[in-house]
């Protein structure tokens, strides 16, 4: 694990709807109130499209975007997850 992350502190998102499943998790940085997201495109079998210098923690894989407060909740974490899914078109949400 990075020396950037409390150990700690992680939370898994996850998407279980029309028949998908996809996860991330989520780390807390030790120095700041931020949480970043990880997805791991790899294991999943999509096209990174991160840029390229975006850290990636192995296991893990590739920050996708931070949530910036001392504590999330997990509804909260899994509604910007699937917003993320969204639009970068790994699901459809209809309605």
């Amino acid at each position: 694990m990075d020396n950037l992350y409390d150990d700690k502190y992680h939370l898994h998102l996850g998407y279980y709807q029309d028949d998908c499943d996809y996860e991330s998790i989520a780390f807390k940085r030790k120095s700041e109130d931020i949480w970043d997201i990880f997805f791991d495109f790899k294991a999943y079998g999509i096209k990174n499209n991160t840029p390229e210098n975006e850290l990636t923690l192995n296991s893990y894989g590739t920050r996708i975007f931070s949530i910036r407060n001392k504590e999330i909740d997990y509804d909260s974490g899994v509604y910007q997850f699937k917003q993320w899914l969204s639009i970068n078109k790994i699901i459809l949400i209809v309605g």
